[in-house]
């Protein structure tokens, strides 16, 4: 039952609507709305959700000015699937704010959020307007005169539909999607029969006649009914050349003055028909060789791709003020255009981009990628002259470019203003000649004989499979930047189980879906394996596409970003230290004076303690920042832009474990935990571990159920989990510390093949291959590894090495430098100088003999500023 609190006690709030990405790149609908002090609420699609509460906590971020979020779940081939979500959310909030506007920032819920407005009783389009923008067969039905002849096709009707009835060539085009997804010439009738077999059952879709003409958009501000701004705006297509309707370009205003008066006019009576009431229309047209406006589509949202950049750039004022003065009844107004302004988007060769250079303009390419934020661009004077504003790349490095089918295919564009048509298509043509997109060659077809696909490259594991695989039966899929950085061009000669080497990019996180598109599914494969850290999103994408076990995708997602496991767990059973997602020095320094002086600082989604820091009341805040942004690996992570994310949290104190799971279909099986040892310094990286850990029978359990309940929270299915616990002084009880979905590194895998006699890597394979699950073992023995560490300077001489290998209960041991190698302090993981595995009856034994030998080795080091090669580096046996 709701129960509405009295209006007084309500504070005033705005529901915004749409794609958290399309929200968050239009900021000023944000520093609008909180200008006023009012409350923000977004309801978007529940794919945003870890994305959107973690942004929502980083004060750099525009999500940060979000006061709550709703997530809903929908299809956009699906008519009003969305409605009942975004209904649900609004009566909700209705109960605890005075909504007194709601806007539809992107296309899918245009709709519901008429609905959610009209009943407010604050301004909308109307709900005619809205219902009608969002279907196409629906804007035919309200505007004939201004519609092409179409047949309206559903599911059921395609059997019926007699394709000869059909003018040639005619345009086959979805009802409800958007971004020119899935629109289509289609010349003859065998064609068009091909073209709806495309289409889900569910989804109905236009055939109507193909207009041949120029293309224009015209965008208006509506208040009360009357038109209070309109402009055309000029297109251009991939229909010139192509089957499909991909728009290359805009200009604002329209540089075809000619035609503008008939747009206009078409436009005003269209907006008439669908008794347009307030707020923007987005309104696509065409016009006939006889000067005739047809409509393509209309829309009652903000106009897609650059356009708002451009009107602001044309007018020196931006658009997303006065429709937020619409959309709250108060009056609105937006000057004429005193500049033309273009965005252009290039073609592309297909093959993975590698590279986007500008030759000639004082202009860096902005990588913003498809789920990055836009730089802001600023207009310019009336009277300044032609000039180049930004040129964006809207893929990362490594993405598999292909055919321009929809708005989402295309991988470059750039903006241009000046005063005349005339200086602007002089510029045009200087800045097409100065841009070099540069692709490589698509991958070759993959050999038959490939069963195990290996997400990211690991020396270690492809020695183990060499063994045990046979020969040309691994795929592994790495980022081009990665194969370069570590020379692995030849991978296939070093590993005879190696088939074949390919550039993708496995480590896309943002957009996993890229990887199904630029990997064929080889017909005998059997399992995708999450080898490298950065891999693991994009190897649980593979593996859901191509039906095969895995971690799954939402698991796998939150998995590699510490705030968002940390968000997904906040409101269970588990304990966590507290914690905060930060964005600069004095965010982590209040958080530190909010918890007594101390504090952790890490990266949310990088490896190997690298640039984790134990802060103290007297730490510079200012320079621990730096050095925590700053870490990275650049030969073994892809350089993806706006990835970096960083938290703070509180210093726990306790003995540190982690425990390793076998997971099969979100049950644990084999489980095992580990001791570790850790520096004693302001960077907590790991000297040692000993398996199994010698734990209390009631802390050990305590362990493995945290552990079962975080997979089944997360909704982990199938694979390793590696997860880092503090038993925390006290009551001893497990806090998380972190937790990875896929093989531990450290060493870790040896020693639980020693000490369990079994081969986890084996296991691993048997789960994901969907062989069934893998039992607990019991402990044979002990091992433990122990790092190796030196002062930080040149390595004059490495000694004790002949007798460490002799001694008691040694395995294996490895030095990752030699004389000569400079050695950096050690900070993370990378910096250690080797180890030494040793195993032994017990914890106690194993430990001992691994530190025994240890002391027996000496590495002497010159007290000179170290300047080569990073010490951890070569230690790839244990790491990963």
């Amino acid at each position: 039952m709701n129960t509405l609190q009295p209006a007084e006690v309500r504070p005033d709030a705005f529901v915004l609507t749409g794609s958290f990405l399309v929200v968050c790149r239009a900021p000023l609908y944000l520093a609008e709305l909180a200008r006023r002090g009012l409350k923000i609420l977004l309801i978007t699609p529940s794919a945003w959700r870890e994305e959107a509460l973690a942004a929502a906590q980083d004060p750099e971020h525009p999500a940060h000015a979000i006061d709550e979020f709703a997530f809903v779940d929908g299809d956009v081939g699906r008519e009003n699937s969305y409605v009942p979500g975004v209904i649900s959310a609004a009566r909700r909030w209705r109960e605890r704010y005075r909504l007194v506007g709601a806007y539809a920032v992107g296309e899918t819920q245009v709709e519901p959020t008429g609905l959610l407005a009209d009943a407010l009783g604050v301004p909308t389009p109307g709900l005619r307007a809205t219902r009608a923008c969002r279907s196409k067969y629906l804007q035919r039905w309200y505007l004939p005169e201004f519609s092409p002849a179409s047949l309206i096709v559903s599911g059921e009707d395609r059997a019926g539909l007699d394709p000869q009835a059909v003018r040639y060539p005619a345009v086959v085009k979805p009802a409800g999607r958007h971004s020119s997804s899935g629109v289509e010439t289609v010349d003859g009738p065998d064609a068009l029969l091909a073209q709806l077999a495309t289409y889900p059952e569910h989804e109905t879709v236009l055939v109507e006649e193909k207009i041949a003409g120029q293309e224009y958009s015209v965008e208006s501000l509506v208040q009360g009914g009357r038109i209070i701004f309109a402009s055309a705006t000029r297109k251009d297509t991939t229909d010139s050349h192509a089957r499909t309707f991909v728009e290359l370009s805009h200009t604002v205003p329209s540089d075809r003055p000619g035609d503008e008066a008939a747009l206009l006019e078409a436009n005003a009576r269209l907006l008439a028909g669908l008794d347009f009431r307030d707020g923007i229309a987005h309104a696509e047209w065409r016009i006939d060789a006889e000067g005739r406006p047809f409509l393509m589509e209309v829309a009652a949202r903000t106009p897609g791709d650059g356009l708002c950049v451009l009107y602001e750039l044309a007018t020196g004022a931006p658009l997303e003020p006065q429709i937020v003065k619409i959309a709250l009844g108060e009056p609105a107004a937006y000057p004429a255009p005193v500049r033309v302004a273009r965005q252009v988007y290039l073609e592309h060769a297909p093959g993975v981009l590698r590279d986007v250079t500008v030759e000639g303009f004082d202009t860096v390419p902005a990588w913003v990628g498809d789920g990055g934020l836009w730089p802001r661009i600023e207009p310019g004077a009336a009277t300044e002259g032609p000039a180049l504003r930004a040129v964006f790349v809207h893929k990362d490095r490594g993405a598999v470019l292909g055919e321009l089918r929809s708005s989402e295919d295309r991988a470059v564009s750039f903006f241009i203003d000046a005063p005349t048509v005339a200086e602007l298509d002089a510029l045009e043509e200087r800045v097409r000649e100065a841009i070099t997109v540069t692709t490589a060659a698509p991958a070759q077809p993959l050999p038959e004989s490939i069963t195990h696909v290996l997400v990211g490259y690991s020396p270690v594991m492809l020695g183990k499979l060499d063994g045990r695989l046979p020969t040309d039966s691994v795929l592994v899929l790495e980022e081009p930047a990665v194969i370069e950085a570590r020379a692995l061009e030849d991978l296939a000669q070093r590993h005879p189980c190696v088939g074949a080497l390919l550039p993708a990019p496995s480590q896309d996180e943002e957009h996993p879906d890229r990887i199904t598109a630029a990997v064929p599914r080889p017909a005998r494969v059997r399992v995708v394996v999450p080898v490298v850290e950065y891999g693991v999103v994009v190897a649980a994408a593979l593996a859901e596409d191509w039906g095969l076990p895995g971690a799954g995708p939402k698991a796998a997602r939150v998995l590699r970003d510490k705030g968002l496991l940390r968000a997904a767990l906040a409101g269970t059973d588990l304990a966590q230290p507290d914690w905060a997602v930060v964005g600069s020095a004095e965010a982590v320094a209040a958080f530190r004076a909010a918890h007594g002086g101390l504090a952790v600082l890490k990266p949310a989604n990088r490896q190997a303690s690298l640039g984790v820091q134990l802060l103290g009341p007297k730490d510079d805040v200012q320079a621990a920042w730096e050095h925590t942004t700053g870490a990275d690996e650049p030969a073994l992570r892809a350089q993806y832009p706006g990835t970096a994310r960083f938290m703070v949290e509180e210093r726990l104190h306790g003995p540190e474990v982690s425990v390793e799971a076998v997971v099969h279909e979100g049950v644990l099986g084999f489980t095992n935990i580990t001791a570790k040892n850790v520096l004693d310094s302001r960077y907590p990286v790991e000297t040692g571990h000993t398996v199994p850990a010698d734990l209390p029978q009631e802390s050990a359990a305590q362990l493995r159920e945290a552990l079962a309940q975080l997979a089944q929270t997360i909704g982990f299915r199938s694979g390793v989990l590696h997860s880092e616990w503090i038993l925390a002084e006290g009551d001893g009880r497990p806090h998380l510390v972190e937790c990875a979905g896929r093989m531990p590194g450290g060493g870790i895998t040896v020693l639980i093949d020693l000490g369990y006699d079994t081969d986890i890597l084996d296991a691993l394979l048997h789960v994901l291959e969907g062989r069934g699950p893998v039992e607990p073992l019991p402990a044979r023995r002990a091992a433990a590894v122990r790092f190796l560490t030196a002062g930080p300077g040149r390595v004059e001489a490495i000694t004790g090495t002949a007798e460490a290998r002799d001694a008691e209960g040694v395995h294996e041991l490895h030095l990752a430098v030699a004389p000569g190698d400079d050695v950096r302090p050690t900070t993370s993981s990378w910096d250690r100088a080797g180890y030494v595995i040793a195993t032994g009856p017990d914890a106690a034994a194993a430990a001992g003999n691994a530190e025994r030998a240890v002391a027996l080795i000496e590495i002497r080091t010159s007290a000179v500023e170290p300047a080569g090669r990073r010490a951890g580096a070569a230690a790839e046996g244990t790491q990963r």
